[in-house]
């Protein structure tokens, strides 16, 4: 049984709007993802996300318009699956108005390019083209006529007085157009009669301008003859209405700026200007109502003012002339939005989406706020750290190519280092910059001044002996206490005088309160001390004190060898309960802390084994000793330390972690920094400008101490390497080599004839500094496919595989280059070897490198010649796929092979004894025979493997034999043919772009019997991560169950059930809902049900199943689950 869920949500942003959503004449821009739409409050120079709604659909299209009947804005929404809904904003969420399932038509085409819909600027009727040869006309006004017939027969006839816009979608009608490769689709406006647009281009690669009417039935277009024109400007992409001022159409080329003046107009001829040249433009935005000045972005991420002059002619006005003016540089388009007062935004797939401000002064357009995007990942490996797992990833496109080291927990961002002191074991902080460090046999107290990174030695602060390390120290007021080996003292923190002293033999830990102070003397002997140091109580134990911890009426005692922690109640040394035996060893550390949303303490426990224990305490505990909700957490392999911070506990194990509270429940995070030998809450913050006094921290390191602020809890963090070209592929080689591969592509337009000039290279990363050094540039038309690293006859290189571009759509040769990595970290080509076809992928397997050169997967020995010392390159063996091999994966001596268009098979590489030089051969083990477009295989052991396909669809393959079912879906001319099974599928709702196997169980948290054990990550081209795992068995029905009951009672936008979203779906097949499959983003929408709707589904309500668990149960299975991102 599989499971998925995101760790990072895709990020690229497709469309935008800006409406009054929210309150009339407020303004908000609205984002959509691809499966959520995120409504931004604009303020007086950002954007604060205000809400954001998930979607059970991936959305194509986002439209806005004003219902008479409300004065505020609403939104229309189409997805991929053609289902069109409208939302508007009332009581602080986004609710369904309507549901218009009649847009879909199974038997016409699918369109070549994506979905258009487009709003008539006086909202009559919306426009979709979503397949060939046809337009959807979904009529938005009714005529206010008790004559019914008329009314259905003509909601397009009258002008906008004669009707209302009730927010109502009318039944949609099928308009037949004629044009089948349509590019561009406007709404005119000012016409009598719903008008479009349409740039399109016929079979010879032509293109042409057409306007159509919409006639008065609602049912037909009409052309408006003399208004359109033939063999328009070869690069021209965009069309873009004119305000009503002057009324008419721009269209965008790549040379000339042409104008189509209204139907109506006297001289309704276009006007053609050309401009400095070729400019791709994509996208555009409207700057004033009059027309007069337009934003343009084109494909490099250059952005242009038109500025429109207007001829005025008694009461109306006319296009007179423009001119195209080049006035900065943004993110790379795919839409922008004028937002006013001079603000833009520019959504974007290749670039961060990003606010700009227009300014008067240079630079012209200045950049507000960003907002982030990994899209598209095009391709990452794994990286496996100590207990937790990096990602590295190809990101972004062109310009804003990059190589991102990708890390989900809590940053803790540096501030400020003080280097030079070294062996830290303790810090505590005061006022005024001062921290005391406590060191295997002494103390030092200094002054730091984080800014210059300049410590002072404040000798004698205190009274502090500086010849022995530190146990303990608090304040409490104006009273303090130092706690040392030898002695117990509070001093006045006003004058820093001692106040009392009391001697002791061996302190080995304390514990402070502000009633008490509690140590242990002797290694065995439990001592309760006043403030004024006089003795309270003390009790003798069986056994050394490992740790203590207290609160004002209650003391938490570890010791050395004993599994098990004892409570006792304060001042009198009382034992009241124990916990139970606990797993992991003895106790090491103890913290008992309120976090927030959850108002009962906590007792934490540390374990010798990197096990976290946890309870939660009563009023009465000290009384009765009553412990509850015990939980367990494994933090890694290292004995766990425990830190006070304010509403938070910071936990260092294997990897330091975090313990927070969230939704009344416990929450651990792995943080994003190297384990601590001491930290501590800094008690000066002048430093962080900004900071809140609870998020700034001080830690030790192994040579410095570092001053940081607490970043976001449960975010992902990103470390970015501009590279300004577009990171296609990467391998990242052993720690010994030290860097990362990467093949690279560089796009730049010919200034003189607008052409593409792309230009390949193979660099290297030095993965300690995260800067490329050193670049091989490929040969011209030489396309770089393919990267991998490994063994090869013991020494380890650098593979790349090319292919050269030709007039011909498939390569017909390529090369295989290898490259050793010198000591200096340089690139040295010492082999190549040329293919008969383009290289797609490469692999290594046992010590051989596995190539897919166009439909052949071949299987190449790299070894050392003994004579010459150079090195072979030999061809063994060959495994011919249907169609083109375009993606491999390897696992132990297995192969799976991912076609382009018929699916997957399984090869096991197989030694083979021969006289001609041939030591392997390729055997196919199984194979799946329908087709399947894919973009990506991994092989997860030898019986599972994964794959994904072109139309967003990952499915789950296991061989015949393992699963004892049978495949009813193909007919098979075999009995004896080696079948894979699918066992699992589901829909992403993105195209994958790849899948990397996870080698090492290193999740940043495990717990105890996992619900999941993570198996994979991959990651898509609008910028998500998901991991993949697989359900333990004992959880299964209740995740299958609890998965159905929640979607009959979590309510979707759009009416759009989650079971149809997720089924499998391509233009072969449609499922009705996942085939064991659970997804992990809809089941944590458990945990912000009410308490009530939490009760309905477990209980299975409107005809669910009884899950037979309690709600905290079913919290505790969907809290664990969260863990894993």
């Amino acid at each position: 049984m599989s499971y998925a869920v995101s760790i990072h949500k895709p990020s690229s942003v497709r469309h935008a709007v800006c409406t009054d959503l929210i309150a009339p004449g407020v303004y908000s821009l609205v984002l959509a993802r691809p499966a959520s739409i995120d409504v931004y409050a604009i303020q007086s120079s950002s954007l604060s996300l205000q809400y954001s709604l998930p979607v059970n659909g991936t959305i194509t299209s986002l439209l806005t318009f004003k219902p008479t009947v409300s004065s505020t804005s609403w939104l229309f929404v189409l997805t991929e699956d053609c289902i069109g809904f409208t939302l508007s904003y009332k009581d602080g969420h986004l609710v369904t108005e309507q549901v218009s399932t009649d847009l879909d038509e199974r038997f016409l085409p699918d369109t070549d390019t994506e979905h258009i819909a487009i709003m008539d600027p006086q909202f009559r009727a919306i426009l979709l083209h979503t397949y060939k040869s046809s337009l959807t006309y979904i009529p938005l006004v009714q005529a206010p006529t008790s004559n019914k017939k008329r009314v259905l027969k003509s909601p397009g006839a009258a002008g906008t007085n004669c009707f209302q816009v009730t927010g109502t979608l009318y039944p949609a009608r099928r308009l037949p157009i004629e044009e089948l490769i349509i590019i561009s689709i406007i709404f005119l406006e000012n016409v009598e009669r719903p008008t479009i647009a349409v740039l399109y281009r016929d079979g010879q690669h032509a293109r042409h301008v057409k306007v159509y009417e919409v006639n008065a039935m609602g049912n037909a277009l009409e052309e408006v003859k003399g208004s359109g024109l033939r063999n328009v400007d070869q690069g021209a992409s965009l069309l873009m209405p004119f305000p009503p001022s002057a009324g008419g159409f721009f269209l965008l080329g790549e040379q000339l700026l042409t104008y189509f003046p209204p139907t109506n107009s006297k001289d309704p001829k276009p006007k053609k200007i050309p401009f400095n040249g070729p400019i791709n433009f994509c996208a555009w935005a409207c700057i004033d109502e009059s027309g007069k000045r337009f934003l343009l972005g084109d494909e490099l991420g250059q952005i242009y003012i038109l500025q429109v002059r207007l001829a005025c002619d008694s009461d109306t006005q006319s296009v007179l002339d423009w001119k195209i003016e080049n006035i900065g540089e943004t993110s790379i388009p795919t839409t922008l939005t004028y937002l006013g007062s001079g603000f833009f935004f520019v959504t974007s797939h290749f670039s961060p989406s990003t606010l700009f401000y227009l300014s008067p002064e240079e630079p012209h357009v200045q950049t507000v706020q960003v907002i982030p995007n990994l899209a598209p990942i095009t391709d990452f490996q794994l990286v496996d750290r100590e207990n937790t797992i990096d990602i590295i990833a190809c990101s972004g496109g062109f310009k804003s190519g990059s190589l991102r080291i990708i890390r989900s927990g809590i940053g803790v961002d540096a501030l400020a280092e003080i280097a030079g002191i070294q062996g830290v074991t303790g810090l505590w902080t005061f006022d005024n910059d001062i921290v005391v460090a406590s060191f295997v046999e002494n103390t030092m107290v200094v002054k730091c001044d984080p800014e210059s990174g300049i410590f002072e030695e404040l000798p004698g602060w205190w009274h502090i002996v500086p010849n022995e390390p530190t146990i303990e120290m608090a304040q409490y007021g104006a009273k303090g206490v130092h706690i040392n080996r030898s002695s117990v003292t509070t001093v006045d923190t006003t004058n820093g005088e001692i106040i009392s002293r009391y001697q002791s033999q061996q302190i080995s830990v304390a514990a402070v309160t502000a009633q008490a102070i509690i140590i242990a003397n002797s290694l065995t002997e439990l001592v309760v001390l006043s403030w004024d140091l006089t003795i309270i109580s003390k009790l003798t134990l069986h056994d050394e004190i490992s740790c203590i911890t207290a609160t004002e009426d209650l003391c938490v005692v570890g010791l050395w060898n004993e599994v098990r922690a004892s409570l006792y109640s304060l001042p009198d040394l009382n034992r009241v309960s124990y916990t139970e035996d606990l797993s992991g060893g003895n106790v090491r550390s103890l913290k008992i802390s309120t976090l927030d949303s959850i108002q009962e303490p906590i007792l934490f426990l540390g374990m010798a084994d990197g096990t976290l224990h946890s309870y939660h305490l009563s009023p009465s505990t000290a009384m009765d000793g009553e412990l509850t909700e015990h939980k367990i957490t494994l933090l890694g392999t290292q004995p766990v330390t425990l830190y006070s911070l304010k509403n938070s506990i910071f936990a260092v194990s294997s990897h330091p972690s975090m313990i927070f509270g969230h939704a009344k429940k416990i929450t651990i995070s792995s943080v994003n920094v190297q384990s601590p030998t001491a930290l501590a809450m800094c008690k000066d913050t002048s430093i962080a400008d900004d900071a809140d006094s609870s998020n700034v921290l001080i830690f030790a390191t192994d040579d410095m101490i570092t001053y940081g602020v607490i970043d976001q809890l449960m975010s992902t963090h990103v470390q970015t390497l501009e590279l300004k070209e577009t990171a296609r592929r990467l391998t990242i080689m052993t720690p010994a080599a030290g860097v990362i591969g990467l093949i690279t592509l560089k796009t730049e337009l010919d200034s003189y004839s607008g052409d593409e000039i792309i230009n390949c290279f193979v660099k290297i990363v030095d993965s300690s500094l995260f800067e490329v050094v050193d670049s091989f540039a490929l040969e011209e038309n030489e396309m770089a496919e393919s990267i991998t690293s490994g063994f090869f006859d013991g020494t380890e290189y650098l593979v790349v595989g090319t292919g050269f571009a030709a007039d011909r759509e498939e390569y017909t040769k390529g090369r295989i280059l290898v490259f050793e990595v010198t000591n200096e970290k340089r690139l040295s080509l010492v082999l190549q070897n040329e293919l008969h076809g383009g290289i797609y992928a490469l692999c290594e397997v046992k010590g051989n490198l596995v190539c897919a050169v166009n439909a052949i997967v071949r299987l190449c020995t790299i070894s050392t010649n003994l004579v010459t010392g150079s090195l072979d390159f030999n061809l063994q063996c060959g495994f011919r796929s249907p169609v083109m091999a375009i993606t491999l994966s390897t696992y132990e001596n297995y192969v799976l092979v991912g076609d382009l268009m018929k699916s997957v098979a399984l090869l096991q590489v197989r030694k083979v004894s021969s006289t001609d030089g041939v030591e392997y051969m390729f055997h196919e083990v199984a194979r799946y025979y329908e087709p399947m477009w894919m973009t990506d295989v991994e092989i997860l052991d030898e019986k599972t493997s994964i794959g994904t396909e072109a139309e967003g669809n990952i499915v789950v393959f296991q061989r015949e034999e393992m699963t004892g079912m049978k495949n009813s879906s193909f007919i098979q001319k075999n009995d004896e043919d080696p079948l894979l099974e699918i066992i699992s599928s589901m829909r992403v709702g993105e195209v994958v772009n790849r899948i990397r196997r996870i080698t090492k169980q290193s999740t940043d948290i495990s717990v105890a019997d996992p619900v999941v054990t993570p198996q994979a990550y991959y990651a898509t081209r609008d910028g998500a991560i998901y991991l993949y795992g697989q359900i333990s068995s004992q959880h299964i029905n209740n995740l299958i169950n609890l998965q159905s009951n929640l979607s009959k009672i979590v309510k979707s936008a759009g009416e759009l059930k989650i079971s149809s979203y997720r089924a499998f779906s391509n233009q072969r097949r449609k499922l009705l809902e996942p085939v064991r499959f659970v997804d992990g983003d809809f089941i944590e929408q458990f945990l912000e049900l009410s308490q009530l709707e939490k009760e309905q589904t477990v209980l299975g309500a409107n005809g669910g199943i009884n899950l037979n668990l309690t709600v905290g149960q079913v919290t505790g299975i969907v809290e664990d689950l969260k863990r894993l991102r």
